[in-house]
C-alpha cells in the first residue's frame, strides 16, 4: 500500500438507498450527519498553520465549520496517526475488522482489496447524479484513465484524485547564458547537444561535466528518460508494438541504442565517472557550482535544484527545450504515464455517499470555482500562511492549473497589469513579476510560469503537430507476477545497464540479460499485461 495514500483523508457510506436525503437537502432540514474520516498528521501543519490560527484544529477549523453549515455534515476523524507506519497498521486492522471509515483515499491496489472484501460501494451513479459541472470538468480533463484504473467489472468504485498526466514529460534544460554568451542555438538532434556540451566544457575547464546524471535512472530529473526518449525508447513503461500487444519498454532494441549512446557519453568523458553511485543531491552539486550546464529534467527543475544556482550566481540562467531527437527530422516523442495514484471511495457502511460528491463540490467552489472561490481564505491565505487547503477532509487537484496559469499570466506579465487574477494565478504572477523585475529569489517561479517556462513548453508538446505523446499503456492494478517478482526483474535491468554504461561490459550483454528476464518472470509478467490490457479494449 502506498503511503501517500494512508496518509489521506477519508469517510464513509452505504448501498445506494433512492430514498436517502442528500447533504444538502438534510442540512436545509437542519439534521445533521456524521461522516467518518483518518488522517496522519503532518509536522508542517503544526508549523505552518496551526501555529498561526490558534483557533483551529485538525477537526475544528474553518473547513469543517463551512461544511457543517452548508452540508450538514459533522466531520469527525476516527484516528489521526502520528505517523505512517501507525497510519498503516491501523487502517489494515480496519480493513481486517470491516469498519473503514466512511471515506477513504487509496491507492488503485488497496482500492481493488477493499472492492474484493465488499467494503466500498459502487460510486458511479452518486458521481453522475451529484457531481457539480465544475468537478466533472476536472475529473474529465485528467483522462479516461484515472477512472477505468478504479473500475472493476464495469463498475466505477472510486473517484481520482486526479493529477496532470502531462507533467510527467521529460524536457531539456540548458544553461541559457552560456547559450547566448557561446552564440548556440537550441538543439534538434543529439549530435547537436553533443556539440553544445562540448561548448560548456570548453567554457568550464577544469571539472566540467557535459550532462548531469544521477543513480536514480528514472526519476523526475538527471535522469535517463528523456534521453532515451530520442532513441523511441521508454524504460519502465509498457508500450504498444505494431502487432498491437505491450512490450516492456526497458526490453526493446531501442533501449539498447540508448544504452550504446549513453556509453559513448561516459567513454568520452560526458558524465560523471561516479554518477551511478551519486544521489539527486550529489549530482545537483556540479549544476549549482557552475559546472555543468545541461540535465533532463521535469518541469519544476527551475524551483530545484536550478534555484539553487541562482542563489549562488545570480548571473545565471536556465531555460527548458522540447527533447532532442536520434536523427535529423524526426518526431519528437516525450513519453507520459498517468499520474493520478489515489482514489476516494466511500464506505459500504455509509449511510450517505453522495457525501464525498458534495464534499469534492465544495472543496472546488471554493477553491477553483472563478465566481465563487474563496482561495485566499479557503487554500493560500499569503504573509506566511500557506497549504490551508489541507485542513479540509478532502480535496482535489486541478490537472490543467499549471497550464491555465501560465496563459492566464502571460499577457499580465507583459503590461504589468494583474487585471482580474485571483487566487493561484495571482500569486503566480506576482512571484513572476518579481522575478522579472530582478528578485532572483523568486527565477525559479517566473522559469516555471512565465515566458519561456516550462508550463509554455508542456502546452507545447500538446499542441506542436511535430510532436508526438508516448504514453505508458498500463495503468492497472499489479499483476501476480508483478506483485512478486517486478522489483527483482528491475533490478536485474538495472545492474546490466549500469555496466553497460560504464563500459564495464559491451552493449551485448543487453540481449542476454533481457533473455534472462524473460525467463526469469518477465514473460509471466508480459503475458499477465497483455491479458488485462485486451480486456480493457
Amino acid at each position: 500500500m502506498k503511503k501517500r495514500t494512508l496518509a489521506a483523508l477519508l469517510g464513509t457510506l452505504t448501498a445506494l438507498s433512492s430514498v436517502a436525503p442528500t447533504m444538502a437537502q438534510a442540512a436545509e432540514n437542519t439534521e445533521e450527519y456524521t461522516v467518518t474520516f483518518c488522517r496522519t498528521q503532518d509536522s508542517t501543519m503544526e508549523s505552518d498553520i496551526f501555529s498561526i490560527l490558534k483557533d483551529e484544529s485538525y477537526e475544528d477549523n474553518r473547513w469543517t465549520r463551512l461544511i457543517a453549515d452548508r452540508l450538514g455534515i459533522n466531520v469527525k476523524y476516527l484516528w489521526i496517526a502520528p505517523n505512517e507506519e501507525q497510519q498503516t497498521q491501523k487502517f489494515n486492522a480496519a480493513v481486517a475488522a470491516g469498519t473503514i471509515p466512511d471515506i477513504v483515499c487509496v491507492d488503485k491496489l488497496t482500492l481493488k482489496n477493499l472492492v474484493e472484501a465488499d467494503l466500498v460501494v459502487d460510486m458511479g451513479s452518486y458521481f453522475e447524479e451529484y457531481a457539480s459541472d465544475l468537478l466533472k470538468s476536472m475529473i474529465e480533463s485528467a483522462g479516461e484513465q484515472c477512472v477505468q484504473a478504479c473500475t472493476f467489472d464495469g463498475v466505477q468504485y472510486g473517484i481520482p484524485y486526479v493529477d496532470c498526466d502531462i507533467e510527467t514529460a521529460q524536457m531539456l534544460w540548458l544553461r541559457q547564458d552560456w547559450m547566448d554568451e557561446l552564440g548556440l542555438e537550441a538543439p534538434k538532434t543529439i549530435d547537436d547537444l553533443k556539440g553544445i556540451m562540448d561548448a560548456f566544457m570548453e567554457k568550464v575547464g577544469d571539472g566540467a561535466v557535459g550532462m548531469a546524471l544521477c543513480n536514480d535512472l528514472y526519476g523526475n530529473l538527471m535522469d535517463i528518460k528523456g534521453f532515451a526518449n530520442a532513441y523511441g525508447a521508454y524504460p519502465r513503461y509498457w508500450v504498444q508494438q505494431d502487432d498491437g500487444t505491450l512490450v516492456y519498454g526497458s526490453t526493446t532494441p531501442e533501449m539498447k541504442q540508448t544504452l550504446e549512446a549513453l556509453a559513448d557519453l561516459y567513454q568520452n568523458g560526458y558524465l560523471d565517472e561516479e554518477f551511478h553511485v551519486n544521489d539527486g543531491t550529489k549530482a545537483a552539486e556540479d549544476l549549482v557550482n557552475d559546472k555543468c550546464g545541461v540535465l533532463y529534467g521535469w518541469h519544476a527543475t527551475a524551483l530545484w535544484p536550478l534555484q539553487d544556482n541562482l542563489n549562488q550566481n545570480p548571473d545565471a540562467d536556465w531555460r527548458p527545450y522540447q527533447i532532442v531527437t536520434s536523427e535529423e527530422s524526426a518526431e519528437v516523442t516525450p513519453g507520459i504515464n498517468m499520474m493520478t495514484s489515489s482514489w476516494y471511495a466511500v464506505s459500504s457502511e455509509c449511510e450517505h455517499p453522495e457525501a464525498l460528491v458534495e464534499l469534492l463540490n465544495l472543496y472546488c467552489e471554493k477553491v477553483f470555482d472563478p465566481e465563487l472561490n474563496e482561495y485566499s481564505y479557503y487554500a493560500n491565505p499569503g504573509d506566511g500562511l500557506e497549504g490551508v487547503w489541507r485542513l479540509s477532509p478532502v480535496s482535489l487537484n486541478s490537472p490543467d492549473k499549471n497550464q491555465q496559469t501560465a496563459k492566464a499570466i502571460a499577457e499580465p506579465l507583459k503590461t504589468g497589469d494583474p487585471g482580474d487574477l485571483y487566487g493561484e494565478q495571482l500569486s503566480m504572477y506576482e512571484y513572476s513579476k518579481a522575478a522579472q523585475d530582478g528578485d532572483t529569489t523568486l527565477w525559479g517561479w517566473n522559469r516555471v510560469f512565465g515566458e519561456g517556462g516550462s508550463q509554455m513548453l508542456l502546452i507545447d508538446y500538446e499542441n506542436d503537430e511535430n510532436v508526438k505523446l508516448v504514453r505508458d499503456q498500463f495503468y492497472g492494478v499489479a499483476t501476480e507476477t508483478m506483485s512478486m517478482r517486478k522489483t527483482t526483474l528491475d533490478t536485474m535491468l538495472d545492474e546490466a545497464f549500469i555496466k553497460i554504461i560504464t563500459g564495464q561490459t559491451t552493449a551485448d550483454e543487453f540481449d542476454n540479460v533481457v533473455e534472462s528476464w524473460y525467463s526469469a518472470g518477465g514473460q509471466d509478467m508480459t503475458d499477465e499485461v497483455n491479458e488485462w490490457y485486451q480486456a480493457q479494449q
